[in-house]
């Protein structure tokens, strides 16, 4: 198979077909943006695959505005819709993040709504059911921004494991290497998967050398093995960066 790998031209360079309000949300958050480590591994323009884990609100937050690539990232389903929208921002955010609670938290987790559904949709956010299976919608929606050539951004932690103490990460979900699988049967390409680490305290993102997925043994293990595989890579991404800041205090 071949692999989809390009040097990156041009660091925080926007595209003229990138919707105004992408390049808008990235000057606005520039001044809260992180240090990015690593980018002289980026093989892109895509389609390439870029995994994360997520601090809460922040992992998403930042790799977007941080990191000079144009992402359509995964989100939940909820999130994109102006129903389900309202509940999930109050459980997820709006109530352990700002300590809004009752009336008052759901009140501003709606009108919160009508801003954060309609940014979502207007950056190219892909709708993922994350527990209604392999949300076809979704993997195809997918599967058509890579064959475009587009770049996706993954959060892949389960969000009913309990965190590891040591790396604030929960285990992987296996959606995004069976989207590469996908992808290689498709296409015939090694999709490129980068981890990446958001540290909070130094903030800082580091980027490590892509992944390619390999098909061997049997589908199921070969999936699983993968998961885990790009797990300890942003496990070990983040405990360099936490080494890092502890040495320089010490």
């Amino acid at each position: 198979m071949r692999e989809s790998c390009t040097p990156i031209t041009s660091a925080g360079e926007y595209r003229q077909s990138d919707p105004l309000i992408y390049v808008i949300a990235r000057l606005v958050g520039s001044p809260f943006s992180y240090d990015v480590v690593g980018l002289e591994n980026i093989q892109t323009p895509g389609p390439a695959i870029f995994i994360a884990n997520h601090l809460g609100a922040l992992g998403p937050i930042e790799v977007i505005i941080s990191v000079p690539v144009r992402f359509y990232p995964w989100i939940i389903a909820d999130m994109t819709d102006f129903k389900r929208a309202p509940a999930y921002l109050f459980n997820d955010f709006v109530r352990p993040i700002l300590h809004l609670d009752g009336r008052l938290g759901m009140l501003f987790s709606t009108l919160l709504t009508k801003i954060s559904v309609r940014l979502f949709r207007n950056i190219g956010a892909i709708s993922i059911d994350r527990f209604g299976g392999l949300s076809p919608d979704g993997f195809r929606h997918s599967l058509r921004l890579l064959r475009e050539g587009k770049d996706l951004l993954i959060f892949p932690e389960d969000p009913l494991l309990p965190v590891d103490p040591e790396t604030l990460l929960r285990h992987f979900m296996p959606g995004f290497a069976t989207l590469c699988s996908l992808f290689q049967v498709e296409s015939g390409i090694h999709l490129p998967v980068y981890p990446l680490a958001v540290h909070a305290a130094s903030e800082t993102i580091a980027i490590g050398k892509a992944e390619f997925f390999s098909p061997h043994g049997p589908h199921r293990q070969a999936i699983n093995s993968f998961t885990r595989q790009l797990e300890e890579r942003v496990r070990a991404l983040y405990l360099e960066l936490q080494k890092n800041k502890d040495e320089l205090f010490t």
